[in-house]
């Protein structure tokens, strides 16, 4: 009876750290954002206007390089908006042209980076992979004498 008792805790704890790490994960890689940037479905061309180096250290101590390129693009209302891209991999070349997906609400949230299964489902997937982990687990606890 214990044992069960002991499952049940951990598999309700397991869950719950399980979609808490979901969510934080989901925010550290700017899911809400990005899934803002896609919803509507809204894209323009934007044009690379300038590119920034930043110079940061990696895990094993030696010099990383990253280059975030600022975009300019004009909405569907005719508006024109400015942003520097973080999270892509896309180096453009100033002057080089590039398709972005933005929100009308918040075009300066726009991202260059297109719409994955896995960005707008991170969180569901995280959340779900350790919710069944902690299952099997608790499972294995209350079966094991």
């Amino acid at each position: 009876m214990t044992t069960i008792i002991i499952a049940a805790a951990y598999f309700v704890l397991a869950v719950g750290a399980a979609v808490t790490l979901g969510k934080n994960m989901d925010r550290q890689l700017q899911g809400p954002r990005l899934r803002a940037a896609w919803a509507e479905g809204l894209t323009a061309e934007a044009r690379c206007v300038s590119l920034r180096t930043e110079e940061v250290q990696s895990p094993e101590g030696g010099p990383l390089v990253h280059t975030h390129p600022t975009l300019e693009f004009r909405t569907a209302d005719g508006h024109t908006v400015s942003f520097e891209e973080r999270q892509s991999r896309l180096t453009p070349a100033p002057g080089d042209s590039v398709t972005v997906y933005y929100d009308a609400a918040n075009p300066k949230d726009a991202t260059t980076r297109a719409p994955s299964f896995g960005m707008r489902h991170a969180r569901t997937l995280i959340s779900g992979a350790g919710s069944f982990f902690a299952l099997v687990s608790a499972v294995v606890i209350a079966l094991v004498p």
